[in-house]
């Protein structure tokens, strides 16, 4: 019996060669898909030039693209609506509303876009192309991490700042290093990325909500992703979620009634976070008992059964089987006819 193919990391290029200014504008808008409404007058789609180049793989999307200026609409209806964008302006100037707020990205700062939210923008570059890199993913990937998701939507780190000079770097590395990268080194350098902004944007959002906060209202997604924060803290628990929030045990059960209750969905989180580290290249020489352990199981024995019974296989046969998946090196391959950043975004795994 023959092994599954290896899962490879997708690509898809536009470039210009021997294509019309308004030929390749059409091409253009159709890579963006449903993502952005692009907005150009007729002579700037007469002098039109760009080209874009999109590496995929199942958690995370990264495009480099340099363009002419134009305009980028965002509905907070349309597509792809439970992504988040890391956006590194290279060159040129990006200007608008994101939301309900101005925002301005100069060459060299970092941008956040959150893909739920509106967003009008104006792309340009007097001396030039406008060109960006661009790291896309869930948003519950990122979410857990950050203290306010409200203020993430149009936040910008400036270049001269330390935390936008050193995301910056790092994404230019990265989209450079991409096109050489294997589908497990992209995973793992994106993960990365996204938790070394999220750690890095702590304080410009605490300087964005700058005040007192109340107490958070209850509600099923506010508990959900306080628990996704605290899920490797051993004192995590019904009765710690129920004071954190001033809620009775009983009106705390009603709130994940659909979901089985508060104890089964914490366990069910945690099973899920073990899978995905038990399974992950990056951390394939991790004992099993420590991931367990960090995720709040307190009996190895226990995990292994639950384990078994939700998967069908061992945290041991889950790893193997992960192994025997990615043993080979897989390169990017070209996009099959019809895909699109849209489909990319649409088909991300939270």
């Amino acid at each position: 019996m023959g092994s599954s193919p290896s899962p490879s990391l997708r690509r898809l290029r536009l470039k210009p060669e021997d294509c019309a200014p308004t030929e390749l504008f059409v091409q253009w808008r159709c890579a963006l898909g449903e993502v952005f409404e692009v907005r150009a007058t007729p002579s700037e789609i007469a002098a039109f030039r760009g080209e874009i180049d999109v590496h995929a793989s199942a958690r995370y999307v990264l495009s480099a693209s340099r363009n002419s200026p134009l305009s980028l609409v965002r509905r907070s209806a349309s597509a792809a609506q439970g992504r988040i964008a890391i956006c590194l302006q290279i060159n040129g100037s990006a200007t608008g509303l994101a939301g309900d707020g101005a925002m301005r990205a100069d060459p060299g700062d970092v941008m956040f876009v959150d893909l739920s939210q509106s967003l009008t923008m104006r792309q340009s570059a007097p001396d030039g192309l406008v060109d960006g890199v661009t790291l896309w993913t869930a948003r519950d990937r990122i979410l857990p991490l950050v203290s306010d998701e409200n203020a993430l939507h149009g936040l910008v780190l400036k270049a001269e700042s330390p935390a936008g000079a050193v995301i910056g770097a790092t994404m230019r590395a990265f989209a450079g290093s991409a096109p050489k990268m294997r589908l497990t080194d992209f995973d793992a350098i994106a993960e990365g990325l996204v938790a070394l902004a999220a750690k890095s944007i702590a304080p410009a959002l605490a300087r964005a909500g700058d005040r007192v906060v109340p107490p958070p209202l209850a509600t099923f997604v506010t508990v959900r992703r306080y628990i996704d924060r605290k899920l490797a803290s051993p004192d995590l628990s019904a009765n710690s979620i129920a004071a954190e929030f001033g809620l009775s045990r009983a009106s705390l059960y009603r709130l994940f009634e659909p979901a089985g209750g508060i104890a089964k969905y914490i366990r069910k989180v945690r099973l899920s976070r073990a899978y995905q580290e038990i399974t992950a290249a990056e951390f394939s020489n991790r004992r099993i008992g420590f991931i367990a352990y960090q995720l709040g199981f307190k009996n190895v024995s226990a995990f292994s059964r639950l384990f078994h019974e939700v998967y069908g296989v061992t945290p041991g046969e889950a790893r193997v089987r992960a192994r025997q998946t990615v043993a080979r090196p897989e390169y990017a391959v070209p996009a099959e006819p019809g895909e699109s950043l849209t489909r990319w975004l649409d088909a991300l795994i939270g």
